[in-house]
């Protein structure tokens, strides 16, 4: 298939019927990624909570700071430059910076590789070398998927990045399945299914990408300025999203033990049902708002914001009274979880602290089209900063509820700090 000359026309992609067709496909594959997100919490049926708790700081701290790192955070430069740079040129960019995160996720691997047999996550669980390693060798390898995801969503292809992004982690409970029957029911099998799922999904990526002509040589290094000057401020933004989880579970190991880390990912897994809403919204948004605003039709951009924005709040309220009844009256998760009162009263608390991140997310496209990349690290790193504070103010005294109220706060401050900062630069603009 011959590589077609970019920008595309863009006199399609704001009509109302992509928008609906859009929300239709990103609904159906949300809505299996939420059903992703249940099958994650029959694990508390198969694995203690200490298990529990074990894998969630694995796969929370290492996969995402992995993730937010030795990719150079593509997904946003994607966004923003798919419309205004030539099909050429992006794909120097592309495959300049996909060079880059293999060196970083090498180089991070063999540093791992090289130190003791096990790492000791401030002194409340050992984590072998080997899962570190391989965790970061598919983060590095789900660099390419991530740029697959990117493209397709930017091209209002939701089939196809849907295809990239929920089929993916649809498929790691089977793989997980499978390997309990041939290593016993324990973290490691998770393992695995994370491990080779985004791993194989990246390299299957990688040559797809070639394939189609969106991964080039850049025609040097000093050509890659731009995307990594895009990208620097964003994976500090990225380094703070993680740090709002990482930060709660190992606060929560730390100060009452793993098990309670294991009981803090039950509630965090069933409030991540609101990322159902958040994907629908954000992915069908990002497309429509990119191509308003690259045309400079602001005004047009505007009313898609404010309108996005107050759909998702309503689902989000919904969401916040729904699922802590979910956990109550269903055999979603084991007895253990049920009953404890942390549990249940964490999951509305953090329902709403996700339901502001993704609002947040929203009113962070009129920032990023500008390129002001610092202001929104800037705003994520505070609110980091913030959830950090809270953290080591509420858990000693509160637990598991404490670290939800931490989320909250910071994510609370998020959304107002970029609401009030886009309408500030529209006033003044």
């Amino acid at each position: 298939m011959p590589p077609l000359d970019y920008p595309l026309p863009l006199d399609t992609t704001g009509k109302s019927k992509t928008f609906r067709r859009n929300v239709i496909i990103y609904t159906v594959a949300s809505a299996m990624g939420g059903l992703v997100h249940l099958a994650h919490l029959l694990w508390t049926h198969l694995l203690d909570q200490a298990d529990y708790g074990r894998f969630a700081i694995l796969e929370g701290v290492v996969f995402g700071v992995a993730t937010a790192t030795v990719t150079l955070a593509p997904h946003q430069y994607i966004l923003v430059y798919l419309h205004k740079k030539q099909r050429p040129e992006l794909a120097g960019d592309l495959g300049g910076v996909l060079g880059l995160a293999f060196i970083a996720g090498g180089l991070a691997t063999l540093t791992i590789l090289v130190l003791p047999d096990s790492l000791s996550v401030l002194g409340v669980a050992a984590i072998p070398r080997w899962a570190i390693a391989g965790v970061i060798v598919a983060a590095t390898l789900g660099t390419g998927r991530m740029m697959a995801v990117s493209i397709n969503e930017t091209q209002s292809q939701p089939t196809r990045a849907s295809l990239w992004s929920d089929f993916v982690d649809g498929t790691r409970p089977f793989i997980a399945i499978a390997l309990f029957f041939l290593l016993g029911w324990t973290w490691e099998a998770r393992w695995g299914g994370l491990v080779v799922a985004h791993g194989a999904a990246g390299l299957a990526a990688v040559w797809v990408l070639s394939r189609r002509g969106w991964l080039g040589r850049p025609p040097s290094l000093a050509s890659l300025r731009e995307p990594l000057r895009f990208s620097l401020p964003m994976i500090l933004a990225a380094l703070a999203y993680v740090g709002y989880q990482s930060a709660d579970r190992l606060y929560v190991a730390l100060w009452d033990g793993i098990a309670a880390a294991g009981r803090y990912e039950a509630s965090y897994r069933l409030a991540l049902l609101v990322n159902t809403v958040n994907l629908v919204t954000l992915k069908s948004f990002t497309p429509l708002f990119y191509s308003a605003y690259g045309r400079g039709d602001r005004e047009k951009a505007g009313r898609l914001l404010r309108r996005t924005s107050l759909q998702a709040g309503a689902w989000i309220a919904l969401l916040v009274v729904l699922l802590p009844l979910i956990a109550v009256y269903t055999p979603i998760l084991a007895e253990s979880y049920r009953t404890s009162p942390d549990v249940i009263l964490s999951i509305p608390i953090l329902a709403a602290g996700l339901g502001c991140l993704g609002i947040s997310l929203l009113w962070q496209a009129p920032l990023l089209a500008r390129g002001k990349t610092k202001t929104v690290s800037a705003i994520a790193v505070t609110s980091a900063l913030l959830n950090l504070g809270a953290d080591a103010a509420l858990i000693p005294h509160l637990g598991g509820v404490g670290a939800a109220w931490g989320t909250l706060i910071a994510f609370g401050f998020m959304l107002a700090v970029t609401m009030a900062v886009v309408w500030r630069r529209r006033a003044t603009e």
